[in-house]
């Protein structure tokens, strides 16, 4: 790829980030004939409130060295269906000793959420008599299933629903149930929340473990399908008893000194930069605008992958600024080698080839440790979303800042050392005298 078609395709991204970034999208785009078109960065609780609902366990059928037990399961499958993509900054905890509160950061739709977190969600398969009509119970359920996917068969032309059964026993006895029904003509029925979801229908042997449910679904349905059975049906039965609308937990004033605060620091970073490594720097400075409005693009974008959305909270701010420094320390590695390669001699492309190329090394180490302690405070942190919030934000800051790091700076670079304008040694801080060339 020529070095022009990449500035181009550079040049492109950081056109189309900037007008998605931009607050005010939604008329920039209707400018160019894309109407109807509203994007925001979901805020969390601290920033913008929310609803929260208490739900309260109906542990009259549960032995009492159980209940305990019964209520953590319950926390934990209803993290599940509030939180399918553990990146929404949801609370659920306990509250009592038979109640679990749930706190939703900007929910419109409060009937929806309270159908998908205290709805039961029982799946279960039935034998239907091709005679008789009569149903009989096949000893397999949701709690045979690992996990259920929304999927599209194009055959049928129609969303599905495609479950993978756990491993095992689980497998086997579908595999039986199945080649039974393929043998003696009777029909499965699959039933969820005492509903027809998939026949009664002829089936084919199934003996790999997976299954495909179909009928008259719609996207939408089919996701919502696979993540009530993946969450699982809740332990116990529960009723809503509390329902009210909480505001933010941190105020106004407290928001705009922190953006302000980051604005100082950004500015004072990028003062910085042009200071010591002049042109460079400067080059560094308009890679980071570059890696700005591509990060709070992807932020707002997210909203298209349900149960996937970024919410932003005050720590997934400082997630997200953090990431911006570690974007910096990359540039100065890299500054600092082509500092040293023109100090040894060497032309302007020999020393910014070499300072790439040597720095890779530090860089990829850095980042990727960085990476690693992100996916485990992201998968230590189920019944804390606020940390993985953070881990969420530093870690996708930390992917795209390698980008404009290396690819956009680099590019940058090599453009302008090609100009007779650009191979001044002064201006990438390096003093003549130190120049042996």
């Amino acid at each position: 790829m020529s070095l022009r078609l990449k500035l181009g395709i550079i040049c492109a991204l950081a056109v189309v980030t900037a007008v998605i970034a931009y607050p005010r999208e939604d008329a920039v785009l209707k400018a160019i004939g894309i109407k109807n078109t509203k994007l925001s960065v979901k805020q969390g609780l601290d920033l913008q409130g929310g609803a929260q609902l208490v739900f309260q366990a109906d542990l009259s059928k549960t032995p009492t060295a159980q209940r305990q037990a019964a209520v953590d399961s319950l926390i934990t499958v209803m993290s599940k269906r509030a939180n399918f993509g553990g990146t929404s900054e949801v609370i659920v905890q306990r509250q009592g000793s038979d109640k679990v509160s749930v706190s939703l950061p900007g929910v419109k739709d409060v009937n929806e959420a309270i159908d998908r977190i205290g709805k039961t969600a029982n799946l279960e398969f039935l034998e239907v008599n091709a005679s008789t009509n009569q149903t009989a119970p096949t000893g397999i359920d949701g709690k045979d299933i690992d996990s259920a996917t929304a999927d599209y068969d194009p055959q049928k032309a129609q969303p599905v629903v495609r479950l993978k059964l756990k491993g095992g026993d689980a497998t086997k006895r579908f595999g039986d149930l199945t080649t039974k029904l393929s043998q003696t003509g009777n029909l499965l029925l699959t039933m969820l929340d005492g509903q027809p979801t998939f026949g009664p229908a002829k089936t084919e042997p199934i003996t790999d473990g997976t299954a495909i449910l179909s009928g008259n679904l719609d996207v939408a349905a089919a996701k919502k399908i696979a993540e009530e059975i993946t969450a699982g049906a809740l332990p116990v039965p529960v009723t809503l008893v509390e329902q009210r609308s909480v505001g933010p937990t941190l105020g106004k004033e407290s928001v705009r000194a922190s953006i302000v605060a980051g604005a100082i620091g950004l500015g004072v970073v990028a003062l910085f930069m042009v200071a010591y490594y002049r042109l460079a720097g400067l080059l560094a400075v308009l890679a980071l605008i570059v890696y700005t409005t591509i990060t709070l693009s992807l932020y707002k974008l997210s909203v298209f992958l349900p149960g996937y959305t970024i919410v932003l909270t005050l720590a997934g701010i400082a997630g997200f600024i953090l990431s911006i420094g570690m974007a910096v320390d990359a540039n100065i590695l890299i500054f600092e080698r082509m500092k040293e390669e023109l100090r040894a001699g060497k032309s302007f492309v020999a020393a910014t080839e070499a300072a790439f190329d040597r720095a890779w090394t530090s860089i990829r180490d850095s980042n990727v440790s960085t990476l690693i302690t992100c996916t485990i405070l992201f998968m230590t942190s189920s019944a804390t979303p606020i940390i993985r919030g953070f881990a969420v934000t530093l870690g996708l800051g930390v992917l795209v800042s390698l980008f404009t790091s290396i690819v956009v700076t680099r590019t940058l670079l090599r453009m302008t050392i090609r100009q007779p304008w650009g191979r001044h040694p002064a201006w990438y801080g390096v003093k003549v005298s130190e120049d042996t060339k």
